[in-house]
């Protein structure tokens, strides 16, 4: 088991530390690689690799904007496999210059000052450059994975996608294109971002992202569920039961309702569909999940159908009783 890294963000020409915490400790099994963009990380004087003890770093002596992506720890054993990963992002310094000023050297620099423009405006819209580029089909090297959210909740997901001329990404939600709204997030900073805010029960299905450029498309489709919050039922209990038989004038009846919800819902009594006012004559107690409604000295004017009226975000319950004097 790997304990996630997290995602730094430096200027050019800093030093970069990435960490994790690996179990079980000492074993002969364990294997231990670092990948850049799903590839394995390739030696350089400027990185140091340490695996000691159930401790993984890596550290960047330098890094530059090329090493910006999705970079990640994984280990496997006889067991199977486990992974964590961190998005690297570094800001290219104008000032400094790293390419060479030939020419034929500055596909480069076409490529930061793209980087740089995807962050700053949110997304790639358009590319220039072209022909200082070598083109390929886009790749997904981070892909989303399935979700299960409570509902109410918000539903996450993220992506990496790599190619030239730079992939134009769409999100599906079951078949329908998502578009940025008050519920649908989209965001990009290096990495394709999907949020989906408030999430309902309908929202359950496919997510699928999509990334296409005229040299190809890669998708990639996980699924999203839902579960649903704990339904509150209310089940009026009457003690004694209001028959007329046993309830006669000048005792007392108790009316009891049981319930539950998340959040915590409000209760309300009625007699014949109108509120209870204040009134000597009632008593209403709430107690955690139980309310009771008491009625002092029952007259026929008591007569009627009492009903408890359970509310919360997500609805209401509502269960009747109807109190007979003789």
């Amino acid at each position: 088991m790997l304990l996630n890294l997290w995602n730094p963000c430096i200027s050019r020409f800093g030093p970069v530390h990435f960490e994790c915490r690996l179990t079980p400790i000492g074993d002969p099994t364990m294997v231990v690689e670092w990948l850049h963009d799903g590839k394995p990380l390739a030696a350089a004087n400027r990185l140091r690799m340490v695996n000691e003890f159930g401790y993984c770093s890596l550290d960047f002596e330098v890094a530059y904007a090329r090493d910006s992506g999705v970079i990640t720890c994984r280990a496997t054993n006889k067991f199977g496999v486990d992974q964590t990963s961190a998005t690297l992002i570094v800001k290219d310094e104008k000032s400094l210059v790293e390419e060479t000023q030939l020419p034929e050297g500055r596909r480069e620099i076409h490529r930061i000052d793209e980087m740089e423009r995807m962050a700053h405006e949110g997304g790639p819209s358009g590319v220039t450059g072209d022909e200082y580029s070598e083109k390929s089909k886009p790749e997904i090297v981070l892909l989303p994975e399935p979700a299960r959210v409570l509902e109410g909740d918000i539903a996450r997901f993220r992506c990496r996608v790599i190619g030239y001329p730079t992939p134009k990404v769409n999100w599906y939600l079951n078949g329908q294109l998502i578009r940025k709204s008050k519920r649908m997030r989209l965001r990009y900073d290096g990495i394709y971002y999907l949020e989906i805010i408030d999430i309902k029960s309908y929202d359950a299905g496919d997510v699928k992202v999509v990334a296409e450029n005229p040299e190809g498309t890669a998708e990639h489709l996980v699924k999203l569920e839902i579960t649903q919050r704990e339904d509150f039922r209310s089940i009026l209990r009457r003690v004694p039961e209001p028959k007329a038989h046993d309830t006669t004038e000048h005792g007392r009846v108790n009316f009891k309702c049981r319930f539950r919800g998340d959040p915590q819902p409000t209760v309300t009594w009625l007699k014949d569909d109108q509120p209870i006012s204040q009134n000597p004559d009632f008593d209403v107690l709430i107690k955690l999940n139980e309310t009771t409604l008491t009625i002092y000295y029952p007259t026929i004017y008591h007569e009627g159908t009492f009903s408890c009226v359970i509310t919360n975000t997500f609805g209401k319950s509502t269960s009747s009783a109807t109190l007979e004097v003789t």
